[in-house]
């Protein structure tokens, strides 16, 4: 007879089989400890950190489990280049300025930082402020012209003067009809006064609209006193004393953001030593 060979039984213990019995009878007749493991199975799904201090306690492939991630630091703002308030009266006390390079740029040492100052950006905001505080004051002031400055006008251009005229008063300008196509201008912003007159006020006629409905008039004086500052800051290339340089920056003090001169172009940039540092890899 051909014997069958069987898979050779297993035996248990029957004391651990007994003990696993016996929990799982204890759990089903007893409701409360039921409830007990119901509640805190939920209680760690419901808890994300109870979850996590579990799973870091359980070992995974021989290994603990990696520590829960830490939170990422916000990525700073573009303001936050100036949070040490370099322009605040207390940083002014603290100021070294070093010099000023390409007879353009002021540079200022502060706590950690260097800053590089644009002395054409910074004068035109400074002047910008001060113009247009004194047109909100209507306290804008002019310097008479004697003899008045003759300008020789197209048809369009005087036709411009002649359409906004009211315009050029609130700026301190008084144009006349002189005859033929001449004008008379009798008096200009005092801060203009010792420019080239006569290029800055025909830049700012040929930049006019022929049609003003375009623009409301704020924004055509907003336009007016932006050029006027332009054409009156220090430009680059203009060699500044320490005693010009550390008055300019004073006068950045008293504005509300010194930070853009009136077309949007930073006036002030700061590097950090460490950034410094990096580049001459003094630090990896």
């Amino acid at each position: 007879h051909r014997r069958q060979t069987l898979p050779p039984v297993v035996r248990e213990d029957s004391g651990f089989m007994r003990q696993n019995v016996t929990e799982t009878s204890e759990v089903k007749e007893n409701p409360d400890l039921m409830r007990q493991n119901v509640t805190e199975t939920s209680e760690v799904k419901e808890n994300p950190d109870l979850m996590r201090q579990n799973a870091a306690q359980t070992p995974q492939d021989g290994k603990m489990a990696q520590e829960t991630e830490k939170p990422r630091e916000p990525a700073p703002s573009q303001m936050d280049l100036f949070e040490d308030k370099l322009l605040s009266k207390k940083a002014r006390l603290h100021h070294k300025l070093v010099g000023q390079v390409f007879d353009t740029f002021l540079i200022v040492e502060y706590g950690d930082k260097m800053f590089i100052i644009d002395q054409h950006a910074a004068h035109e905001k400074v002047l910008f402020e001060r113009t247009m505080e004194r047109y909100r004051k209507r306290e804008m002031i002019s310097q008479e012209l004697n003899p008045p400055m003759i300008l020789h006008l197209s048809m369009r251009e005087g036709e411009m003067v002649k359409r906004y005229r009211e315009e050029f008063l609130e700026l301190g300008y008084d144009i006349e009809e002189f005859g033929g196509d001449d004008y008379a201008v009798h008096t200009v912003p005092y801060d203009l006064y010792h420019l080239a007159k006569e290029d800055v006020l025909m830049e700012m006629i040929d930049s006019l609209d022929e049609e003003g409905g375009i623009r409301g008039k704020s924004e055509r004086i907003l336009d007016r006193i932006a050029t006027m500052s332009c054409k009156a800051a220090v430009k680059g290339n203009n060699r500044l004393s320490p005693q010009e340089a550390d008055a300019l920056i004073e006068e950045l003090l008293t504005l509300e953001n010194p930070y853009n001169c009136p077309h949007g172009r930073p006036t002030i940039i700061s590097v950090t030593k460490y950034e410094l540092e990096k580049k001459f890899k003094r630090i990896v």
